[in-house]
């Protein structure tokens, strides 16, 4: 059995999962590939969480809304499909930057049914006074890796994205009952 290592061990020898996958049919917990990509973001997210939190004022949802209002407003429907985020956290996580003054809510001209969000001045403000810390973070964790690196890590995150829009099809096929 494969036994998790902290950061400041040496790497064990490599061992390709899906090799080890294919000749056992079993894989330890520790090699499964969703399991340390979750492991990775769960320390990603606790960190930046108890930043934002301290030092911001505002939730990792929170931020992302400011965020991805940096270039100007953007619908709710927008947000969700850009984000990913689960609508009913990115409704309340908007309501609460709206009761702190931080974004305006209205309505989409021409189109009744939509609303869209808009940055205000304290919102400026705060993305102002945290944005060079969230460079500064991206700067370090990219520079841990060489260029060949992250063009690699950025090409395999596309690819698994991929591959899991497929595996969402290939569960929805299974599931549907058999044509008569």
């Amino acid at each position: 059995m494969t036994t998790m290592r902290t950061p400041k061990e040496a790497p064990a020898p490599w061992q390709d999962p899906l090799e080890q996958l294919e000749a056992s049919a079993d894989l330890p917990l520790e090699l499964y590939l969703t399991f340390r990509v979750n492991l990775l973001s769960n320390v990603f997210e606790r960190q930046w969480s108890r930043f934002l939190r301290e030092s911001a004022g505002v939730s990792l949802s929170e931020w992302r809304i400011i965020a991805m209002l940096q270039n100007g407003p953007s619908t709710f429907a927008r947000l969700v499909e850009a984000t990913d985020v689960n609508k009913g956290l990115l409704h309340r996580s908007a309501r609460s930057l709206e009761e702190l003054g931080i974004i305006t809510i209205g309505a989409t001209p021409g189109d009744a049914r939509s609303t869209t969000l808009t940055l205000t001045k304290a919102g400026r403000q705060l993305l102002n006074r945290v944005r060079p810390l969230t460079l500064e973070r991206q700067r370090h964790f990219l520079s841990v890796l060489e260029p060949q690196e992250r063009q690699a890590l950025y090409a395999a995150v596309d690819k698994l994205r991929e591959a899991a829009a497929q595996w969402d099809a290939i569960l929805e096929a299974k599931a549907k009952p058999p044509a008569r």
